[in-house]
């Protein structure tokens, strides 16, 4: 089966991985990811085969798992919280266009944001927003700028 699973794994414990997401993980034939969210991974799947990338890697991963995929794998991408939350999935798809006959499949898990709210005992019920700090990826100048204008219109802002 040529597909590609991106797979919220959730905050890391075991018992926060939704159903969905243990299934296609123990239907994939390879698993590949972060080095620290593999290495969740396998605590709960051993016997699987996995391959992995260091931070800043994330088209080399996903490459990886695409080209997997289009040699006839069901692969999954594993990512903590939510595929779609500062996950892979939006990179998976963009990715996807030079290999059109591998299927994506996205499978949401519990996202940093709402497991981390859960914890502290503060429920986001109203409007929010959520913003990365990290400047890995995102010019400092432009992260400053979306906390300015989340702050102007008076959003919960989760960080």
């Amino acid at each position: 089966m040529k597909c590609v699973s991106v797979v919220g794994i959730g905050p890391g414990n075991e018992l926060y991985l939704s159903i969905a997401a243990k299934e296609t993980l123990e239907e994939s034939d390879l698993i590949v990811g972060y080095k620290k969210y593999v290495e969740l991974v396998e605590e709960y799947l051993p016997e699987k085969e996995y391959l992995y990338t260091g931070m800043t890697k994330e088209v080399d991963r996903c490459k990886m798992a695409l080209e997997k995929a289009a040699e006839g794998n069901a692969v999954s991408v594993v990512c903590s919280g939510d595929a779609g939350v500062y996950g892979m999935a939006g990179l998976v798809y963009e990715l996807s266009v030079d290999y059109p006959d591998v299927e994506i499949d996205i499978v949401p898990g519990i996202s940093a944001v709402l497991s981390g709210s859960a914890v502290l005992g503060a429920p986001i019920g109203h409007d929010f927003a959520v913003i990365s700090l990290s400047d890995l990826l995102t010019p400092w100048e432009l992260i400053e700028k979306r906390l300015a204008l989340a702050g102007e219109g008076d959003f919960c802002i989760c960080l």
